[in-house]
């Protein structure tokens, strides 16, 4: 039988573990909701153009909300093709190039579409590229009718591509779309799941069990060159470039900073944080690193030293899939729509 000192001595030492684990109550940050957007449907992915935001809204298709105001600009439910009228099944991703108008928008496990969008109500189909697999992609305007894209592929790896505008009149028609001047494919183990990179001279992939994996680019549309790869804890779902490595949200492992250097030597350094969270997304911003952690909301990171992050809170703001930088204030893309909020230090 435990006598009444060793039942001290046990109390005691769960206090200091716990304490141990948990942030000070006094450390940690707070928020206020500075706005609400309301999209009907899932609000999965965003793309901001100054004070605009595109929302890929899942069933709902494609929003466009002004920031300043609050207020919907034009909701886009279908669009036409070929004199048909169809219908967006579930808006996933969705990117916005200022340069040449275009909307990039996916659908959950498809390719991507194109579309002109140079006015509130004018959303028109070109053409899609990539592939019906693809997780996550990314792109940068080449000059006027000319961009780069990259993307994770579920099946084949990383496609990239540069696409021009190819303009055909054929009996009177026009005929306008997007086509390759170049590309490839490169092959990796593994199914990858995001992607993310500098336009300049780096790319880094998740590859699910794999882990991540960092390319480096002589200039923006060469072919992505392998630097290294490194395993992570739990499944790497989707990365964020920084300046001096990469963040990792590694599904039921929390989430992991690598350094650039590890990809490139043998010691593969990283340092885990957010480990009894499940995380799905992360992005970063100065010394702000910000969780989106599903049903749980958001968990937000002091990333100051990203070798120690430091836990600044859970904020419970509905299930997040991901979220952004506007300015000074996080926007969260949620079930419930638009999360717009401002950090209390």
């Amino acid at each position: 039988m435990i006598n009444i000192k060793s039942k001290i001595l046990l109390t005691c030492s769960l206090l200091l573990f716990y304490s141990c684990m948990e942030p000070n109550i006094e450390d940690l940050w707070s928020y206020e909701i500075n706005s609400s957007f309301e999209t009907n449907g899932f609000a999965r992915d965003i793309s901001i153009n100054n004070d605009t935001v595109f929302i890929a809204a899942g069933q709902s298709g494609v929003q466009v909300w002004d920031l300043n105001s609050m207020s919907l600009i034009k909701s886009f439910f279908g669009y036409y093709e070929g004199g048909s009228f169809l219908e967006f099944e579930d808006v996933a991703l969705i990117e916005y190039n200022k340069i040449n108008n275009l909307l990039f928008v996916t659908e959950s496990n498809k390719d991507v579409m194109i579309f002109n969008y140079d006015s509130e109500d004018s959303l028109r189909y070109r053409n899609t590229i990539m592939s019906a697999r693809t997780k996550d992609f990314i792109s940068f305007a080449n000059g006027e009718d000319e961009f780069v894209m990259y993307s994770a592929d579920n099946d084949d790896g990383m496609k990239w591509g540069i696409y021009g505008l190819d303009t055909t009149n054929l009996f009177g028609i026009e005929f306008i779309e997007w086509t390759p001047s170049a590309g490839g494919e490169i092959y990796t183990p593994g199914k990858p799941t995001g992607i993310d990179s500098d336009g300049i001279s780096r790319i880094a992939m998740t590859v699910d069990q794999i882990g991540v994996e960092v390319f480096s680019l002589d200039s923006l549309g060469s072919e992505p060159q392998l630097i290294g790869r490194v395993n992570t804890a739990g499944n790497a779902l989707a990365v964020k470039l920084v300046q001096d490595g990469v963040f990792v949200a590694c599904d039921n492992a929390g989430a992991v900073y690598i350094p650039n250097e590890s990809f490139s030597s043998a010691s593969s350094k990283t340092y885990p944080f957010a480990q009894d969270l499940t995380v799905n997304s992360v992005t970063v911003k100065d010394r702000f690193a910000v969780l989106s952690i599903g049903s749980k909301g958001i968990s937000v990171y002091d990333i100051s030293d990203p070798t120690n992050p430091i836990d600044k809170g859970i904020f419970p703001i509905g299930y997040a899939y991901n979220a952004k930088f506007w300015n000074d204030k996080i926007i969260v893309c949620t079930r419930e729509g638009l999360q717009i909020l401002n950090l209390k230090l």
